[in-house]
């Protein structure tokens, strides 16, 4: 990954309508967590759920649900996880993981909205679809549903893999540098601006986005690599 990939994606998904942000319902985990009913693997739970919970939401947002429904569906999602990623055998040949979880919230957001009274017209749109859907298996369904993917999902795994990997970079980093590196490397804020809210000679800003773009992109490839093979041993 390129030191400048990471903003680009960033930017293109603030482009969007819907933006990726961080899933922090702590009520939506503690029902997640519970659905599962794996003691065992609650740990493991817990890493999925912060993987691919706010690309979730953020997908279903994007399908058309309001921030509640947006909500539920992330708990359906990780109730059909639940059943199916424990015998999921992944073959990189069909695809991604990324599609797969991608066409599982779209078929999900559908049949969500098929079922709603307010929503006749989709309906009968979308029915034909959801029974010739019916007739393959789980994975498959899934994969199916993300045909024809308008690249938001792609913007939203990167931002959430980004995302991700400031969280985890944030602890070791100085607080006064880290905030530097958010303004002038993440946001772009202009850098006369961002040296004089930190108190920052100019190379020493440098030198900050340097090492800290540096870290930050070892650690997206991490991410990314981790998000792309789902395991909850």
């Amino acid at each position: 990954m390129r030191l400048d990939k990471g903003r680009r994606s960033l930017s293109a998904t603030q482009a969007n309508v819907v933006t990726y942000r961080h899933f922090n319902n702590e009520t939506t985990r503690s029902s997640v967590i519970r659905a599962v009913a794996d003691t065992e693997n609650q740990a493991a739970w817990n890493r999925l759920f912060d993987l691919y919970a706010g690309f979730v939401f953020s997908i279903a947002r994007h399908k058309g649900l309001n921030d509640a429904d947006a909500d539920d569906m992330v708990q359906v999602v990780f109730a059909d996880l639940a059943r199916n990623l424990p015998t999921f055998q992944y073959d990189r040949a069909k695809g991604k993981f990324r599609s797969y979880l991608t066409g599982l919230v779209r078929w999900r957001v559908m049949d969500r909205l098929k079922a709603s009274k307010r929503d006749a017209d989709l309906k009968a749109a979308v029915g034909e679809e959801l029974k010739a859907e019916m007739k393959e298996d789980f994975w498959e369904r899934a994969r199916r549903a993300d045909a024809g993917d308008d690249g938001f999902s792609e913007r939203e795994w990167q931002a959430a893999a980004l995302d991700k990997a400031l969280r985890l970079m944030k602890p070791d980093v100085r607080p006064e540098h880290y905030a530097a590196f958010i303004a002038s490397y993440i946001e772009g804020q202009d850098t006369e601006l961002v040296m004089r809210l930190y108190g920052l000679a100019r190379d020493n800003l440098y030198q900050i986005r340097k090492r800290l773009a540096a870290k930050l992109s070892e650690k997206v490839a991490e991410v990314l690599a981790e998000m792309d093979a789902p395991d909850i041993a």
